[in-house]
């Protein structure tokens, strides 16, 4: 049986999935608290999967686990998507993308509360031409 912080934290992904992250507001806190990738708070969170969506406008999350310790969901999911515009400064190469990433959810009264993100930004460059793909020999 899906918890109800883990109906939250999957609604969170749908929305991610849908390209539209002005409708976090539907499942994020307005003074929630975020690390690493997620920005400081919910204005920046929404800039920062903006950007991400801006560069990979079909950007799909795949959520493989979600484990639950009271308040807290633990997110395993991968992303995919085609790299359509500039990426941290490497224009558009039209290459496909799939990274895994790692998130740490708080969820109180049905709203996220806290976030911590991570996915594997080495990879993403990797697939999008922006780093060698083997050494010099």
């Amino acid at each position: 049986m899906e918890t109800n912080e883990k109906s939250v934290v999957r609604r969170f992904y749908e929305i991610v999935g849908s390209g539209r992250p002005e409708a976090f507001d539907e499942v994020v806190a307005t003074d929630m608290k975020g690390h690493a990738g997620a920005g400081g708070d919910l204005t920046e969170l929404k800039e920062s999967v903006g950007s991400f969506l801006a560069a990979f406008p079909d950007l799909t999350p795949d959520v493989r686990h979600l484990v639950q310790e009271d308040d807290l969901v633990s997110v395993w999911l991968s992303y995919t998507g085609t790299h359509e515009a500039d990426f941290a400064g490497v224009p558009a190469s039209g290459r496909r993308v799939k990274f895994p990433g790692w998130d740490l959810v708080r969820v109180r009264d049905g709203k996220i509360v806290e976030l911590t993100q991570y996915c594997d930004l080495f990879m993403i460059m990797s697939q999008i031409g922006a780093l060698p793909t083997a050494a010099p020999a």
